[in-house]
């Protein structure tokens, strides 16, 4: 899967950071199924004291506002902290709609992302995510990752 630079970088500033995160959302789907299009860039992270610093770190080394870096290390569950613009937004989360982090991160796939070692949700917690949330674009992945996960069934993966 090819992300836009500014992604790649960021990505690679986490994993620099020791970052403790999962790649969600419409990438997520991208990678589990067939790429689509997408408004950002969805990235639950641990918002325990120690990965909050590090993600801090991690935004400020990639060049973001102090602000943003700020409001990351004060991030709390019930919180987004997210800069740049549609098609480029970042969106980082303390939580996700039917999902906690520690089990999502435990069962995430690892995976090359552009080049980058990235925490990807797996499909289960994806579907499990999706479905929560309720919104209608991600009633459609569901059906789509549906369709994944009955394929792979039947192909034994």
């Amino acid at each position: 899967m090819d992300l836009p630079p500014d992604f790649k970088d960021l990505l690679a500033a986490f994993a620099d950071e020791g970052v403790r995160f999962v790649l969600i959302g419409g990438y997520a789907v991208s990678y589990h199924s067939r790429p689509r299009a997408t408004k950002d860039i969805d990235l639950l992270v641990a918002i325990d004291d120690d990965n909050r610093h590090r993600l801090a770190r991690a935004l400020e080394s990639f060049g973001v506002a102090a602000s943003i870096a700020a409001a990351a290390r004060a991030l709390t569950a019930d919180e987004i902290v997210y800069f740049g613009v549609k098609p480029l937004r970042v969106d980082i989360l303390g939580s996700a709609s039917g999902i906690d982090f520690e089990g999502t991160y435990t069962r995430s796939i690892c995976a090359a992302v552009d080049g980058v070692t990235t925490r990807i949700i797996c499909l289960e917690d994806l579907l499990a995510n999706k479905r929560a949330s309720g919104r209608p674009q991600n009633l459609r992945d569901c059906e789509v990752l549906e369709r994944v996960r009955a394929r792979r069934s039947r192909l034994g993966v």
